[in-house]
């Protein structure tokens, strides 16, 4: 699976131990807009973290090219869900 190699490449990568806290990582199949480029969601959570964080990669990323994108992303606006 996709995801599986993306956390195999995240937990590889030197000098990024925050990545060994990441406790799941989904990756969605093509999407293809009405104009533009196809692209995947990437969503990650960390461990001790209630909020999810997301990016869009192109579709035709390999897991390495997601695994880095995942390491450059930088937080932006955070939405929580309150628990029911």
């Amino acid at each position: 699976m996709v995801e599986q190699m993306v956390v195999e490449h995240l937990r590889a990568m030197p000098g990024h131990e925050w990545t060994r806290q990441i406790h799941s990582c989904k990756v969605s199949d093509p999407l293809q807009p009405p104009w533009g480029r196809s692209y995947r969601l990437v969503e990650w959570t960390m461990k001790h973290a209630p909020e999810s964080s997301r990016r869009v990669v192109p579709a035709e990323s390999t897991p390495l090219e997601i695994a880095q994108a995942v390491v450059s992303h930088v937080p932006g606006r955070r939405f929580c869900q309150q628990g029911d």
